[in-house]
């Protein structure tokens, strides 16, 4: 029988502006008295009593798909982060309050990256606010969404049981409540019991992290990379990939990297491939996942052409001694070979599922012409999809 348990649900909180969750996979419709109550919740505990009876919860449906496709999921990467849990929780020993968050304290960024929506970038919520008239997808009510008082009491009840906090946003270095809660953790004495992980886009790497970060335990830093050069600063604008690698080099020990691979980089993994091998770098995790949000940048759909050139990339690097490392084969580190094995074979077994190029190209010229880009200058070859023509046309 398959194993559906993860011990997320017991250990861990997901906690944004609008909601508490298990983590930031969890799809359900969570509905309790309040915040404060969340952890006592009878629908928490409806969640964690289907992870004992070996049960598929609904709301994990993130994690099933990945599974179901063949990918690892967030749900069996936790399970080997928090095993020392797993013993104590099935034998119904539940903690009282999580020993591990993840923050988003709001969605105050610095970028406005393709693949993202207004609840994660105030650039984005910006934008689309600012110019009401284009076809949109993403519907904001707001440009800044900020935590409420209620939510930030919750999380100064939890400081003394917290061992581990992850922080990203938005942009995490911006966020002002987030080196508040951890001066809040600094001034309760438990800061060298805990351990400190930002996801960032490096463009800003906030010397009072760098220094209070001295205080914890521990400090890592995962940056999101899906290019380099002026690709990067296409999917990733306004970035600037001179700033982002010197960033890098000054955060040294302690940086991982997490990719997301789409149609905007599909054309150019192995340029990202030699960057990782060939920087001089030692990332502690590498990280490729598929987007599968929006739709029109899922791999899934992709032009064969841009499959195929994918699955190039990915086989030439699979022959690399670069990915002899251990650490490219362990879960816990991102599991880049077997990540990318499984990407090449999704691909291959998908070759021929084409679908949305015409979204694709209309999404993309409405970005082009706010931000002053041009998807064919940056990915030339992808002018043999369509253009202006097929855009207009689908607009009509």
């Amino acid at each position: 029988m398959a194993d559906n348990f993860c011990i997320l649900p017991f250990v861990h909180a997901f906690v944004t502006p609008n909601i508490i969750s298990p983590c930031c996979a969890y799809t359900g419709d969570l509905k309790f008295n309040s915040k404060d109550q969340y952890w006592q919740s009878e629908q928490l505990k409806e969640i964690q009593n289907n992870m004992l009876d070996n049960l598929r919860d609904p709301g994990c449906e993130i994690c099933w798909k990945k599974e179901d496709r063949g990918y690892s999921s967030l749900r069996q990467h936790s399970n080997q982060i928090y095993k020392n849990h797993i013993s104590d929780v099935k034998k119904h020993s539940v903690a009282s309050w999580p020993f591990y968050i993840d923050l988003r304290l709001g969605n105050l960024c610095n970028l406005k990256c393709r693949m993202c929506i207004s609840e994660w970038s105030s650039q984005i919520a910006t934008e689309i606010l600012d110019n009401p008239n284009e076809q949109w997808s993403d519907n904001p009510k707001q440009k800044i969404i900020e935590l409420d008082d209620d939510t930030w009491s919750v999380l100064h009840k939890w400081i003394p049981f917290v061992r581990r906090v992850f922080m990203t946003g938005g942009e995490p270095t911006i966020i002002k409540k987030n080196l508040e809660y951890i001066d809040k953790i600094v001034a309760s004495g438990h800061s060298s019991d805990v351990e400190l992980i930002f996801t960032t886009n490096a463009t800003n790497i906030n010397k009072a992290f760098r220094e209070v970060g001295k205080e914890f335990k521990s400090v890592s830093y995962n940056v999101s990379i899906d290019a380099v050069g002026e690709l990067a600063r296409y999917i990733r604008y306004p970035s600037d990939w001179n700033t982002i690698e010197k960033n890098l080099r000054m955060i040294g020990e302690g940086v991982s990297l997490n990719t997301t691979i789409q149609w905007l980089n599909m054309t150019r993994l192995d340029e990202i491939f030699d960057y990782i091998e060939n920087c001089g770098i030692a990332f502690g995790g590498v990280w490729f996942q598929l987007v599968t949000d929006p739709h029109f940048l899922d791999p899934i759909y992709a032009p064969k052409f841009m499959k195929e050139k994918c699955i190039s990339d990915i086989t030439n690097f699979l022959n690399s001694p670069f990915l002899n490392q251990e650490k490219y084969t362990n879960i816990l580190y991102g599991e880049l070979r077997k990540s990318l094995e499984q990407t090449k074979d999704y691909l291959t077994k998908n070759f021929d599922n084409v679908k949305y190029t015409k979204e694709f190209l209309m999404r993309m010229e409405i970005l082009d012409r706010l931000r002053g880009q041009n998807l064919f200058d940056v990915l030339p070859e992808l002018k043999q999809i369509g253009g202006e023509h097929e855009v207009n046309e689908e607009k009509k």
